[in-house]
C-alpha cells in the first residue's frame, strides 16, 4: 500500500474511534418526574389597564413581575422564582388568561421557561416549558395555582395535580396597548 493510502485509512480510522469515543462518553437519555411547589406573591412592576370591546365585556390587562420561591425535591427546579407575566381578565366573569416567562435560580442551577395558562374562578392552569442548566434538560410540566394579578401566584405547583381552568374565546378581546401577541 502507498504511504498516501495508509494515511487516508489511519485518518479514517482515527475519525472511527473518535466519534465512538464521542457517543460513549454522552450522558444516556432519561426522562424523570419532576414537580415543585411554588408561591411568587412580592408583586412589582404592576401596570394595568382596563378596556372594553364595543357590546362587549369589559377586560382588566396586567403585567407584572412576580417574585416568591420554589421548592422541590429536585435541585434543577428549586430556587428563587420569578414570574414576568401578563393577564387579561374579564371583569364580569373572572374568566381570563395568563402567560410569561420564569426563571429558578438556585444553588448551581437555573432553570427557564415560559408558562400559559386558562384563569377561572381565580385559579390558573395551563403549561411550562423551558430549560435547565446545571445537568442539562428540558422541563414540560402542568401548571396550577391560585392567581390575582394585583397579588401574585400562590399555592402554586408545576409538574402535580392542577386545578382545571379553561375558557373558550370567541368574538374579540381587547388589545391594551403595547401588548405581547400570545
Amino acid at each position: 500500500m502507498s504511504r498516501k493510502r495508509l494515511a487516508l485509512l489511519g485518518l479514517i480510522i482515527a475519525a472511527a474511534l473518535s466519534a465512538a469515543g464521542v457517543a460513549a462518553a454522552r450522558k444516556p437519555t432519561s426522562v424523570q418526574a419532576a414537580s415543585a411547589t411554588f408561591a411568587a406573591t412580592d408583586v412589582s412592576q404592576l401596570s394595568q389597564v382596563t378596556c372594553s370591546v364595543t357590546g362587549g365585556d369589559t377586560f382588566q390587562a396586567t403585567k407584572a413581575t412576580y417574585r416568591g420561591t420554589s421548592v422541590s425535591a429536585d435541585p434543577r427546579v428549586a430556587g428563587a422564582l420569578t414570574i414576568r407575566a401578563w393577564s387579561l381578565v374579564d371583569t364580569t366573569n373572572g374568566v381570563g388568561h395568563v402567560f410569561g416567562n420564569f426563571r429558578i435560580k438556585g444553588p448551581g442551577t437555573r432553570a427557564h421557561g415560559t408558562l400559559n395558562g386558562a384563569i377561572a374562578n381565580g385559579e390558573a392552569s395551563g403549561i411550562a416549558r423551558g430549560f435547565v442548566r446545571h445537568q442539562w434538560g428540558r422541563i414540560v410540566a402542568s401548571m396550577g395555582s391560585t392567581f390575582n394579578p394585583n397579588t401574585g401566584f400562590s399555592t402554586g405547583s408545576l409538574g402535580g395535580s392542577t386545578v382545571g381552568a379553561g375558557f373558550i374565546r370567541s368574538g374579540q378581546w381587547c388589545a391594551p396597548p403595547h401588548w405581547p401577541k400570545s
